[in-house]
């Protein structure tokens, strides 16, 4: 049986002569590091279980023998396998349980193949790449297993669901229908973009507060004028406090202004040196996720208009000294 380096050397044959040089230049080209006489070696092997052929010059040339019959050989390339191997890792928890399943013999393929060049730049490139977050970390909550495969095959198969939802200021759960429209993972959870019965407006589920869920036969109702991308694009996940856009106006410390030109707050964010700081301006939507981003820096900056945002922040900072200093309460 040969190896999976092996298939990769007799992927490079053809029934053009070809010297181990060249052949040795396809598998680098591969991400597979050989030596010439690892190859030599390997071709030799090879010739004994397939209909491969030498001219015995010095270095040998290898091709199919002409009478060869055309057969399939494994397609995986390292770069196939790097490819699978980074999409079990990151995208897995994006792809109905259906296509995971029958993605599993090639994942398990491609660990083999990657495991067998372990020491080459493809080999050890999942060991020198990782994604983090930021934020603070929070365990995520469990998503019954049933719940997660008929949802994701709602949405794959574009029919409605019948669900127990529970909303999160709710103590019990209540049925509805709804007309999947897309799902939107955020960190740790997962969100099901839907309309509900037969109102016109987008509403978000956050599949762990689903008790119980069930794929219907009739098919969701369609709206053509609806685009995940746009609806996430417009800050309906951020909990928007109003429609549009407002102009911001902050003053920033040294540290934070160095920040936000790397980070732009938006494509016409303004930064210049004002007393005491640097002026950003910036046209942002409005919603509680700003305020939030806006308090966690603390003293690092202060808002300067919007008035209404202003006095907002004013508002929660005044709450939050009333509960850390109870004897100043008025």
């Amino acid at each position: 049986m040969a190896t999976l380096t092996q298939w990769q050397i007799l992927r490079t044959l053809t029934k053009r002569n070809q010297g181990t040089n060249e052949i040795l230049e396809k598998l680098h080209q591969k991400g597979i590091t050989l030596t010439l006489r690892s190859v030599q070696r390997n071709l030799g092997t090879l010739s004994g279980e397939f209909p491969i052929i030498s001219d015995h010059k010095n270095p040998a040339g290898w091709k199919w023998s002409d009478s060869a019959e055309l057969f399939a050989l494994p397609t995986m390339d390292s770069t196939t396998a790097l490819t699978l191997r980074l999409s079990e890792q990151y995208l897995a928890e994006m792809l109905p349980r259906t296509c995971v399943r029958a993605l599993q013999p090639y994942v398990a393929h491609a660990h083999k193949l990657l495991d067998e060049i372990s020491e080459t730049g493809v080999g050890w490139w999942p060991r020198r790449v990782a994604r983090i977050s930021r934020q603070q970390h929070l365990i995520s909550p469990t998503i019954n297993d049933h719940v997660l495969d008929e949802v994701f095959q709602a949405v794959l198969e574009g029919k409605q669901l019948e669900v127990s939802y529970r909303s999160i200021g709710d103590e019990s759960s209540t049925k509805r229908k709804l007309h999947p429209l897309g799902l939107v993972f955020d960190s740790e959870i997962i969100y099901l973009v839907a309309t509900v019965w037969d109102y016109p407006d987008f509403r978000q589920f956050a599949l762990h507060r689903i008790s119980d869920a069930k794929k219907l036969d009739q098919p969701a109702k369609c709206n053509d004028t609806f685009c995940l991308d746009k609806y996430i694009a417009e800050g309906n996940f951020d909990f928007p406090r109003q429609q549009g856009q407002i102009r911001i106006r902050l003053l920033a410390n040294k540290w934070l202004a160095r920040h936000l030109e790397e980070r732009k707050l938006a494509e016409d964010q303004i930064i210049s040196k004002r007393s005491g700081g640097f002026l950003v301006e910036a046209s942002v939507i409005e919603t509680a996720q700003l305020k939030w981003w806006l308090l966690g820096l603390g003293t690092q900056v202060e808002v300067l208009e919007p008035e209404s945002l202003r006095q907002s922040i004013s508002t929660t900072i005044e709450g939050l000294h009333n509960i850390y200093n109870p004897k100043d309460r008025k």
